[in-house]
């Protein structure tokens, strides 16, 4: 395993890592901590959460000018905050990271979706105009189940809310066709990007009558 991808975070951990990031090139060395916080931020484990939310802040400050990792870094700030259930802290950068691909569009990450999936979880009815924007902005251009599932799901549930419900039928039936895939058309991984878990808020809002 790669010294940038540890799983765990001892004492003997954190001294290997920054040692070995100390010695590699500088050119490299936001992109190893933003990794590295990425494995972590996979654990689901609290305590690695806010080390993973250090190693970003780190390189945020540091590398401010390393546009290539910036995305993922605010993105994967916004998966933090998701899982600790700070959902506004999560909408924020989410919403950084959806700002700054404006910037740079070939640094595409899920923070549309992340942004888009909490607007709808709190309701903020007046970003739905927003949230409709970017996800059809990607739509055509979608290729996994489970991301299309999500994507056509918060639109027919704001098609719901503007009333127009062929078009949140429409949409209703996407959802509920991408969820029911059982490969992902790829000849080689035909189980990646497929729905194994629903989620059954995302479903609820979607049947509402």
């Amino acid at each position: 395993m790669e010294w940038y991808r540890k799983k765990s975070w001892t004492e003997n951990d954190k001294e290997h890592f920054f040692t070995k990031l100390k010695r590699a090139r500088k050119d490299n060395r936001a992109e190893y901590l933003r990794i590295q916080a990425v494995e972590l931020i996979e654990t689901d484990n609290p305590k690695l959460l806010e080390v993973a939310e250090s190693l970003l802040t780190q390189m945020l400050t540091e590398y401010p000018d390393e546009n290539f990792s910036i995305s993922s870094a605010l993105n994967s700030l916004g998966d933090i905050y998701y899982k600790q259930n700070k959902l506004e802290k999560a909408i924020d950068f989410y919403k950084k990271s959806v700002d700054f691909e404006k910037k740079y569009p070939n640094l595409k990450t899920q923070s549309y979706l992340g942004y888009s999936e909490l607007i709808i979880k709190t309701n903020k009815i007046d970003q739905f105009d927003f949230v409709k924007r970017i996800i059809l902005e990607r739509f055509n251009n979608i290729f996994f189940p489970v991301e299309k599932y999500k994507t056509a799901s918060i639109l027919s549930i704001i098609y719901q809310r503007e009333n127009q419900t062929d078009l949140a039928e429409k949409y209703a039936n996407i959802a509920e066709h991408n969820a029911n895939k059982e490969t992902s058309g790829l000849r080689y991984h035909k189980n990646l990007g497929i729905v194994s878990n629903r989620k059954s808020w995302l479903d609820k809002l979607v049947n509402r009558k």
